[in-house]
């Protein structure tokens, strides 16, 4: 093989490198999306309640958030291309599970319970995609090659994340559920051959060989008691204020503070406190949360309300998110090249503001809503499509701008995380708030009815009876099966509106909590952030 040649093949090897990471990016980002459209016909198959479902959420993103950094840093030590690669074929092996949940089950657990175990195994395996995909690319093309590289990478985050739920809902009324998770299956394995021979292998010769396993369990029982003690809120025989719950909470808050000291005194900490010392970084770490948890979580709840309450399949229901993602998508371009001509402060708290009025907006939504009337949702839509799509460079920028290039990895990672736990957390407490909101309504609205021979205690036994199904069966106007008894009720009709009505009315409740969500991370941010903290 001639000189030019052998140059010629490890500059192809390069765009094949490029086009490998994108194949597990793409697929680690598109199941963050793709399965919230998906999650009613996963309910109905498998007869799922309201925190069953929560899980499959929350399985994903709590797992990817707690273990993200950990598996940089093993990255660092064991070689990226190996820990990619290992990271691909436990997605591609928990998503073929996932899709086969419904067949079998794990030592006698239900089908809910085995697929959110494999959700939280996908979950284990995204977490090497998506930051060891951006520190292969940095390892592999150098100066303008690389900003390309880069750029296309960041476009292959937007569309992944923009056409999930048409993706969804395609393949749902298409084929069925399960088949959202086997589409990663062919994919994965694409990826997994072409990583073998494309990508090179690198390491961080100068990272330390040890790995923080007392900060990563002690984070890890931090997330998992809060996000765990938010869905049994859901449990009708539990409350905020339950011994269980507090307790739960307690051994988060006592975690939290042990990591932080613990963290402060270890050499090579998983995360460095000292980062949120940088105000600037701070107000980027609570912008990137914020977004998630007052956005990205809502979007389940949207399209439970889209498909339950309008009545629009998979597909209809993720043809109308379309609109917001498709902004999010075009204007993040956009966002690159006023980051050059705006400071990232601006860019985030004028982002920030219009996320928060466009959810907001949404908030005009009732239960006797038609299928036309998804229109309601759409000026909101378009507004906070406009403010997703100009939020999210800045913050990755303001992340890595902040810190020396030294310390840009675990920066970035720490970013990451901030946004996972915000999915993770929204998706709980609209979940708990969500349950709280609707048994109180049922309660109200079944003891304000005037219906001859209709006591107090058989008001109280059915209101019960209705908050006990859960809200996906009021969504449904109690058609699942947890609510089969009250089919022969003579109010059975004035029953299912009540039920619609509190679902709904406790969607507005999450909408409106999610605004002051996101007018938090706005306001924070103009607080926080300072042009003086950017160091490169």
């Amino acid at each position: 093989m001639t000189a030019n040649a052998a140059i010629n093949e490890k500059i192809n090897h390069k765009w094949w490198a490029l086009t490998a990471v994108c194949f597990g990016l793409f697929m680690s980002l598109l199941d963050v999306t793709i399965v919230n459209v998906a999650l009613p016909a996963i309910q109905h198959d498998l007869n799922a309640s309201f925190s069953s479902l929560e899980w499959v959420i929350s399985a994903y993103t709590l797992v990817f958030a707690v273990v993200l950094v950990t598996v940089a840093r093993l990255g660092d030590i064991l070689g990226r291309k190996t820990v990619f690669i290992t990271g691909l074929t436990i997605f591609t092996v928990g998503s073929l599970f996932c899709g086969l949940s419904s067949e079998f089950t794990i030592g006698g657990l239900s089908h809910m319970t085995t697929l959110n175990i494999f959700r939280a195994v996908q979950g284990l395996g995204a977490s090497a995609l998506m930051p060891l995909s951006l520190a292969i690319l940095s390892a592999t093309f150098s100066g303008k090659q690389r900003g390309i590289a880069i750029g296309i990478w960041g476009g292959i985050s937007g569309l992944a994340t923009a056409i999930g739920p048409l993706v969804g809902g395609l393949l749902v009324d298409t084929l069925n559920w399960q088949s959202i998770f086997y589409v990663n299956v062919p994919i994965g394995l694409i990826g997994i051959l072409l990583s073998l021979w494309a990508i090179r292998q690198t390491r961080d010769e100068s990272a330390t060989r040890k790995i923080d396993i007392f900060g990563f369990v002690t984070f890890t029982v931090f997330m998992f008691c809060l996000i765990y003690g938010l869905i049994k809120v859901n449990d009708a025989s539990l409350g905020w204020t339950s011994p269980y719950i507090l307790t739960l909470w307690a051994i988060g808050a006592v975690s939290l503070i042990v990591f932080i000291i613990g963290e402060y005194r270890i050499k090579n900490p998983m995360i460095d406190p000292r980062l949120f010392k940088i105000p600037s970084f701070t107000g980027s770490a609570i912008a990137g949360f914020c977004l998630s948890a007052g956005m990205y979580a809502l979007l389940l709840y949207v399209s439970l309300y889209l498909q339950n309450i309008l009545g629009y399949d998979a597909l209809q229901a993720g043809s109308r998110l379309i609109t917001f993602s498709a902004l999010s998508l075009l204007l993040g371009p956009v966002a690159g090249i006023l980051m050059g001509k705006i400071s990232p402060k601006w860019l985030i708290v004028a982002a920030m503001a219009f996320l928060a009025l466009g959810v907001w907006l949404m908030g005009g939504i009732s239960a006797n809503d038609t299928k036309s009337d998804w229109i309601i949702l759409l000026p909101g839509f378009i507004i906070a499509g406009i403010g997703n799509g100009l939020v999210n460079p800045p913050i990755s920028n303001l992340a890595v701008g902040t810190v020396s290039r030294q310390r840009s990895g675990m920066a970035s990672g720490v970013s990451n995380v901030a946004r996972q736990m915000g999915i993770a957390f929204g998706t709980a407490l609209f979940g708990a708030v969500l349950s709280n909101r609707y048994t109180a309504l049922i309660k109200e609205k079944i003891n304000n009815l005037h219906v001859p021979h209709l006591t107090d205690a058989l008001k109280h036994t059915i209101s019960h009876g209705i908050s006990n199904a859960g809200p996906i069966a009021g969504s449904t106007g109690l058609s699942g099966p947890q609510a089969a008894a009250f089919r022969f009720n003579p109010l059975f009709s004035t029953l299912r509106g009540i039920a619609r009505s509190a679902f709904v009315e406790g969607t507005v409740s999450l909408i409106h909590i999610a605004a002051v969500i996101l007018f938090a991370g706005c306001l924070l941010s103009l607080i926080l952030i300072r042009k003086k903290d950017l160091t490169h």
